[in-house]
């Protein structure tokens, strides 16, 4: 069952959160909003689905990323440090808020088409913009950030109880090249 795998909080100052993130600056940007390919935007990100990420950094269960489990440890000191930087970034708006010139409009089209026929749409929404808090907004994301979580799930080195099983759909390079250029592509819900 989906909502027993972890408590659900719905609660965290945005204020003080503002404040922690001055942590998160060096990668995300204060208003989560990254600017390098390799880390991803939180700025309009399902609070609970920040809550799951940074427990899974804390716990140790997420170990695809050498940087953030150390960066955890020392500065998610307990729950209300979690709730607060979830407050925080998931009312920041994305900016992303248009949808990106299609660079590599083959990789658009076939990524578009794969995720309408995949689980994907069902758990992140067709056009990357999740209604599920405990999944992902995948809309803007960062093309390597997407690419690099695809192939982490698809060699077993970052795990989740739901996608790890999805990443038999990650068949080969293209489907991961494709899906990362169309949820890449895609304009934010979380737009000013």
């Amino acid at each position: 069952m989906l909502g027993a795998a972890f408590t659900v909080h719905a609660v965290g100052d945005a204020a003080a959160g503002k404040s922690k993130a001055t942590t998160c600056i060096a990668c995300h940007m204060l208003d989560g909003n990254s600017l390098f390919p390799d880390y991803p935007k939180l700025a309009g990100q399902h609070f609970d689905y920040l809550i799951k990420s940074m427990k899974a950094y804390k716990g140790g269960n997420r170990k695809n990323n050498k940087i953030m489990s150390p960066i955890a440890e020392k500065y998610l000191k307990n729950e209300s440090d979690m709730d607060d930087l979830a407050a925080y970034f998931s009312t920041q708006k994305s900016n992303t808020c248009s949808d990106k010139p299609d660079s590599e409009p083959k990789k658009v089209k076939a990524g578009k088409a794969k995720a309408a026929v995949s689980c994907a749409s069902i758990c992140h929404g067709e056009d990357g913009n999740s209604q599920k808090s405990l999944y992902p907004k995948l809309a803007g994301q960062h093309q390597a950030y997407l690419r690099n979580s695809m192939k982490a799930y698809k060699t077993g080195v970052r795990k989740d109880q739901h996608m790890s099983p999805m990443a038999a759909f990650f068949v080969d390079e293209a489907t991961i090249e494709n899906f990362a250029a169309y949820f890449s592509s895609q304009k934010s819900d979380t737009c000013q």
